[in-house]
């Protein structure tokens, strides 16, 4: 099984797509994104924290060092921090909170939902799963006329655990279309027109 989100990896998210909706009269489309936001706050955050120490650095050491740095160390290690930050998703978690992280993957969950065509289903019965990589977070967004059909109970109980997951890797992508496609199956069989109006190809946006 793929362990990377690359070319190999799309085909197999594919491929558990297409047998979801052979299975079911539901257009399930998967995305995968680095991260969701750009968060620049988090990179302030660090930088600013980064600055900080630099000055208690100074204040505190054992030797005298000229006035200058007092202002120059902390800017030069602001703008150092402004450089790492962005180049590590586990300072951009540690300088976020859990709830400012899965607000962020939810807002695009649902913009991607509405961009991408998911709520324009004939049946209304279009879901997307967002996987948002710096976040380790799974999204569903469903349309309302899935909703009526799939038992609640169910289907609340299936998204918890994905939320709960963590899920980082292709495999676990593949997991969740088919833990979601058991209940799709039951709640929604697929019908004597079975369109596919969405396509089964993953969208990744890794950079």
């Amino acid at each position: 099984m793929p362990s990377t989100f690359d070319a190999v990896a799309s085909r197999a998210i594919g491929d558990a797509v297409r047998e979801l909706e052979a299975r079911s009269a539901v257009e399930l489309v998967v995305e995968v994104r680095a991260r969701s936001g750009s968060y620049a706050h988090a990179d302030a955050r660090f930088a600013a924290a980064l600055a900080l120490l630099s000055l208690a650095g100074i204040l505190f050491m054992p030797w005298v060092v000229p006035p200058i740095a007092v202002i120059l160390d902390p800017i030069a290690f602001y703008f150092l921090g402004t450089v790492l930050a962005p180049r590590s998703r586990g300072l951009r978690r540690l300088f976020t909170t859990r709830g400012e992280r899965f607000a962020a993957v939810r807002t695009h969950a649902h913009a991607a939902f509405h961009e991408r065509g998911i709520g324009n289903t004939a049946a209304e019965t279009g879901v997307l799963l967002y996987l948002s990589l710096l976040e380790r977070r799974i999204e569903v967004v469903a349309d309302r006329g899935l909703l009526r059909r799939v038992d609640a109970s169910d289907w609340n109980t299936a998204i918890a655990e994905l939320h709960r997951s963590q899920a980082l890797s292709p495999d676990a992508v593949i997991a969740a279309i088919r833990t979601l496609g058991a209940i799709l199956a039951r709640d929604v069989p697929a019908g004597d027109d079975n369109a596919d109006e969405l396509t089964n190809a993953p969208e990744m946006q890794l950079a």
